[in-house]
């Protein structure tokens, strides 16, 4: 019986063969790839950092896809392999601009003027990264309910953080560290990355400006120094408390202004202080209080006292400043 021998190939006819197949599966992606950029108008957008786990870099790793992108055809570029990465963990490799854009021409050839790219992308082996959005993410998370405590309407502003964050372990997380309480205006932060075994293995400062809206007592009308602060006077604003000092509550008092503020102005406590009892140029009566006899006259008081409290006063009939004490809002007395 004649045994059917395997047909055996060369080495050489082996690599052709496997070469011709390489081409053929790249030939087949990129093909797959080039008419949907072109109908479908999606592009591809290179993250600043990213981490890689093999040998060479994953165009799914360091890549993600803008607009519609069928399913399929991501699901092949993104395994397709590029360059080299860090061989040791933790390693990290810096690629700037231009030579990305050769190393994409020359690996994806058909995708590389699809790709916007960074001024610079760094790239880690194994590991976790935490991008520009995820870390503003955590800031906003924070300090929404935070602000929102304080009652009004929280924005959160001008978020101050590193471009990328590198982790050591794919199993370490960010924790913001509440160091002290938030209020309106610019909030530093500190963040904690830690490991599974909660130890921190860095410290990153961050800061956010936090707007907070809120209606809060204003001036009805221009109210001048010393004047006194009364409920025709007031009106209820939205205002940003961030650019504000300590407001008024609109509780408490009777108060008077320390200075000037037009319409519209906010009524701070830093303007304000508590009206007191008797004021300058105010009439109160002066009662003389003596062992058989009470006497009582007109004066004009010299100067603001509280009650208990002396103050200078003149006679309105015999026109002579004595010194009395206090009663209530319309009496001094002298003994």
């Amino acid at each position: 019986m004649n045994r059917i021998r395997p047909h055996r190939t060369r080495p050489g006819q082996r690599a052709g063969s496997a070469l011709l197949v390489l081409l053929f599966l790249a030939m087949g992606i990129l093909s797959l790839a080039a008419p949907a950029s072109a109908s479908g108008g999606w592009s591809l957008h290179i993250r600043e950092a990213a981490c890689t786990d093999g040998e060479r870099v994953l165009l799914g790793e360091i890549a993600d896809p803008v607009g519609n992108v069928p399913a399929g055809t991501w699901k092949k570029l993104s395994i397709v392999p590029l360059w080299k990465g860090p061989q040791l963990e933790g390693r990290q490799q810096a690629i700037p601009r231009q030579q990305l854009d050769k190393f994409l021409k020359y690996y994806v050839p058909e995708l590389a003027d699809a790709c916007a790219l960074p001024v610079r992308l760094v790239v880690q082996k194994g590991g976790k990264v935490y991008g520009r959005r995820a870390l503003e993410q955590l800031v906003v998370d924070y300090l929404t309910p935070r602000a929102a405590a304080l009652g009004g309407e929280p924005d959160i502003k001008d978020i101050r953080i590193p471009s990328f964050v590198f982790l050591d372990s794919p199993h370490d997380k960010l924790e913001i560290a509440g160091r002290e309480a938030v209020a309106p205006g610019r909030v530093s932060l500190l963040v904690h990355a830690k490991g599974i075994d909660g130890q921190i293995s860095r410290r990153i400062a961050v800061s956010a400006f936090v707007n907070l809206w809120k209606a809060v007592p204003c001036a009805a009308q221009p109210l001048n120094r010393l004047e006194a602060v009364t409920p025709d006077k007031i009106t209820f604003m939205r205002k940003n408390l961030a650019y504000m000092g300590e407001f008024w509550d609109g509780k408490g008092g009777p108060y008077r202004m320390t200075r000037s503020i037009g319409t519209g102005q906010p009524l701070e406590l830093a303007y304000m202080n508590s009206m007191p009892m008797v004021t300058k140029g105010e009439h109160v009566n002066l009662v003389y209080q003596g062992s058989r006899i009470t006497l009582a006259v007109k004066a004009e008081a010299m100067d603001d006292a509280d009650q208990g409290e002396t103050v200078q006063v003149r006679n309105l009939q015999s026109r002579k400043v004595i010194l009395a004490t206090v009663v209530d809002s319309n009496t001094v007395r002298v003994r």
